[in-house]
């Protein structure tokens, strides 16, 4: 019975809740690393299936991996809600679609990127149990590439300067004695076409309607 007395003392024992009043604060800074898997989604064109591309059989995004990092400001709405906003974002992209041809050779098309990507977002928190809190966070951001495409040919599939996404994801807070550490998983999806149209038409455009880029990352935070 004393055993179990002590043991249940133990577990009611008081937890020291780290950063309090860092969490109160208006204004608050972090940078974040991110690491993402990355593709293309891609709707057909009328003219896929007309005599015009009778030597392509199909147009197949291929899945690539990248890296990201960036620079963050999180504006304190109340002890739930808070703007979070990316003011530098640089991510680097490798693209590859694969269009199969009816002589059997796959063509592939690589695509080198390296973008900025500004953004701004809500994040909603979980009430802070101990040291620990869930959110969930949505926004829009924008990418802009920078400098000049790196296409396997310049006669190939070209994709536009700018993409406009909107975002949404989940994660967690773990609040530590010099610093808070967030990771968290979110997914974008693009808007707009970013399939640049040339003139005129080749095979690498002429059967794509829409291409929008799918994005899943995996983020590691850190704040004051």
């Amino acid at each position: 019975m004393l055993l179990a007395g002590h043991w249940a003392l133990a577990q009611k024992a008081p937890v020291t809740q780290f950063r309090i009043e860092q969490d109160r604060k208006p204004l608050k800074y972090g940078f974040f690393l991110g690491f993402h898997q990355n593709s293309y989604g891609v709707k057909h064109s009328a003219a896929f299936e007309t005599p015009a591309l009778d030597d392509l059989l199909a147009i197949n995004p291929r899945q690539n991996v990248g890296f990201n990092l960036g620079f963050m400001l999180n504006f304190r709405v109340n002890d739930q809600f808070s703007w979070r906003v990316i003011p530098v974002k640089i991510a680097l992209y490798q693209n590859e679609v694969d269009y199969h041809l009816a002589t059997g050779e796959i063509d592939t098309q690589l695509i080198e990127t390296t973008r900025i990507e500004p953004g701004i977002f809500m994040k909603y928190r979980s009430i802070r149990r101990a040291n620990s809190r869930m959110y969930v966070i949505g926004g829009v951001s924008a990418s802009m590439r920078s400098g000049k495409p790196k296409e396997t040919d310049t006669g190939g599939l070209l994709i536009k300067k700018l993409d406009v996404r909107a975002e949404i994801g989940i994660g967690l807070e773990k609040y530590f004695k010099f610093f808070k550490w967030s990771p968290e998983i979110r997914y974008s999806r693009g808007l707009i076409n970013v399939a640049e149209a040339q003139n005129p038409q080749t095979i690498y455009t002429l059967g794509i309607d829409r291409l929008v880029t799918h994005t899943f990352t995996f983020y590691l935070h850190f704040s004051d």
